[in-house]
């Protein structure tokens, strides 16, 4: 099981793929049944649909 948060690089999220077990630290975990990434002009936002409930990991983005 992984644990996401926002310290995650943003490969390992990118990685991800639906079925792998994923938990938040505290409350959430299970198996990842949708992906959706959202992106910006300052950050990349990562939601991640559980069973019955999800996770959302915010990164900003690296401006090089």
């Amino acid at each position: 099981m992984i644990t996401v948060n926002d310290s995650l690089p943003t490969s390992t999220l990118l990685e991800l793929k639906v079925g792998e077990e994923i938990t938040d630290g505290n409350r959430q975990s299970g198996a990842i049944k949708s992906i959706e990434i959202s992106e910006t002009d300052e950050f990349l936002m990562f939601l991640f649909q559980l069973e019955n409930k999800h996770i959302i990991v915010k990164k900003l983005k690296q401006i090089c």
